[in-house]
C-alpha cells in the first residue's frame, strides 16, 4: 500500500543527559531511556507496553538519592520531564531529563473518502480518486494514503489505504467499490418482417443488460423509444402497411456502460397502393395489398420490372402474395434486386366480359441482401 509517510523501522533508542546543580563536587548523575524509537523525536512505547523506561545512573560516592534504576514513564504524552537528586559529602546534584514525547496509539477514525459518488446505479465506470483521513490526538497526523482506482473490473473491488501519525504509528482501512468500465457487446442483431409485425432479435453480453430499441418511419425526423428493458427480442406490432422503419438497438450494463449502436431496417411485408415520396424497400416475399372496390368480382394485378411484365394474377381478394420465384407466361421469374412497378384493376362481372377499372399503381424496390 502506497503511503505518503513511510513508517520508520522499529528499534531501541538510548539517550544520555547530564544536569548538575549545587556544587561541582557533588555526585554524577546520568540517565538512559529504553523504548521503541519513532519518528520526529517521538517514542512509540516499549516492548512491555505504552510506557518507556527511564534508567538513572548515580556515581558511587552518593550517600543518598531518590533516583531509581528503572522508572516507567507513562504514555501517551505530548511531552514530560523527570527529575532526580543525589547527595554526597561534596554536595547535592539534581538532574532533569529533556522532553519525553510518547505516542504508542495508532491514528483513529481512519476512513476512505471517494472524490465523487458512483457514476451509475452504485457502480463506478470511470477512474475515481480515493483518499484516506484520520485523527491522532497526541502526535498528530503526518500523512494519509491517496490513489486513483481505474480497474480491474470487479463488483466488489477492495483497496487498502491508511494514515500514519508523526510518531510513525500507522492504521489501515479497506475501501470497497463496484467498478466496471467495459462496455457490453451487442451482436447478432437481425430483423424479420411478417404481415403484422417487425420482429427483432439480438444477443447481448449479459442477460441482465438493459436494452433500448428506438424506431422512426422513413421520411420522419425523430426516433421514438419502443422498448426499454431486459430482453433478447422485440416484436413491433404497431407497424403500418407499406411503411419502412429504421430501428436502433443499444444495450447498457448494470454500470451504465453503453454498447455500440446497431441500426437495422424493418422493411414492409405488406406493400400498398398509397402514394409516397419514395419507393419503399420491400421485405422478402412481399404481399401486394389495395383497398377493396365495391362491386368488384375480382382484380387483375400486374408486375413490371423496367418495361417488362413479369407477373399477372386475378385474385378475388384485394391482395396478392409474391413468392421468391414463380412461373408466368412460360417463363420462371424471381424477385431479383431492382425497382418494380405494379398495377391493379378491379374487374366487374365474368372475366370473359373484361370489364376493368384502374385502382392504382405503386412502386417498390427489392434491396440487395
Amino acid at each position: 500500500m502506497a503511503r505518503s509517510t513511510a513508517v520508520c523501522a522499529v528499534g531501541l533508542a538510548f539517550f544520555l543527559m547530564f544536569a548538575t546543580t549545587a556544587s561541582a563536587s557533588g555526585p554524577t548523575i546520568s540517565y538512559s531511556i529504553t523504548g521503541i524509537a519513532g519518528n520526529n523525536g517521538w517514542y512509540r512505547g516499549s516492548a512491555s507496553g505504552d510506557n518507556v523506561i527511564l534508567h538513572w545512573s548515580v556515581s558511587a560516592d552518593a550517600t543518598d538519592t531518590n533516583c531509581l534504576a528503572a522508572v516507567p514513564v507513562p504514555g501517551d504524552t505530548a511531552g514530560t520531564t523527570q527529575t532526580c537528586w543525589a547527595k554526597s559529602l561534596g554536595g547535592t546534584t539534581t538532574a532533569v531529563t529533556g522532553q519525553l514525547k510518547i505516542d504508542a496509539t495508532p491514528p483513529t477514525g481512519v476512513t476512505a473518502n471517494f472524490s465523487r459518488a458512483p457514476d451509475f446505479n452504485g457502480w463506478y465506470n470511470q477512474p475515481v480518486t480515493i483518499s484516506w483521513s484520520g485523527t491522532d490526538p497526541t502526535s498528530g497526523i503526518a500523512g494519509c494514503s491517496s490513489l486513483t482506482y481505474g480497474g480491474p473490473d470487479n463488483g466488489a473491488a477492495t483497496v487498502d489505504g491508511g494514515c500514519t501519525d508523526m510518531a510513525g504509528n500507522s492504521a489501515d482501512s479497506t475501501a470497497q467499490l463496484a467498478y466496471d468500465a467495459t462496455p457490453p457487446v451487442l451482436s447478432q442483431v437481425r430483423e424479420r418482417s411478417t404481415p403484422t409485425a417487425n420482429n427483432l432479435v439480438w444477443s447481448s453480453s449479459s442477460a441482465s443488460d438493459r436494452v433500448v430499441v428506438q424506431r422512426k418511419v422513413r421520411g420522419s425526423k425523430g426516433f421514438t423509444t419502443v422498448l426499454d428493458g431486459s430482453a433478447g427480442k422485440f416484436s413491433d406490432s404497431t407497424i403500418r402497411d407499406g411503411a419502412e422503419y429504421l430501428y436502433t438497438v443499444q444495450s447498457f450494463d448494470e454500470a451504465g456502460n453503453p454498447s455500440n449502436v446497431v441500426s437495422i431496417n424493418g422493411l414492409p411485408k405488406v406493400l400498398t397502393l398509397q402514394k409516397t415520396p419514395f419507393a419503399p424497400l420491400a421485405a422478402p416475399n412481399p404481399i401486394l395489398r389495395w383497398r377493396r372496390v365495391r362491386g368488384a368480382a375480382y382484380y387483375n394485378v400486374q408486375l413490371y420490372r423496367g418495361s417488362k411484365r413479369i407477373y399477372a394474377a386475378w385474385p378475388r381478394m384485394p391482395q396478392a402474395g409474391l413468392s421468391a420465384t414463380w412461373r408466368w407466361s412460360g417463363h420462371r421469374f424471381r424477385l431479383a434486386p431492382g425497382r418494380y412497378h405494379w398495377y391493379v384493376w378491379a374487374g366487374f362481372g365474368p372475366r370473359a366480359f373484361a370489364r376493368y377499372r384502374i385502382v392504382g399503381s405503386a412502386r417498390f424496390v427489392v434491396p440487395r441482401s
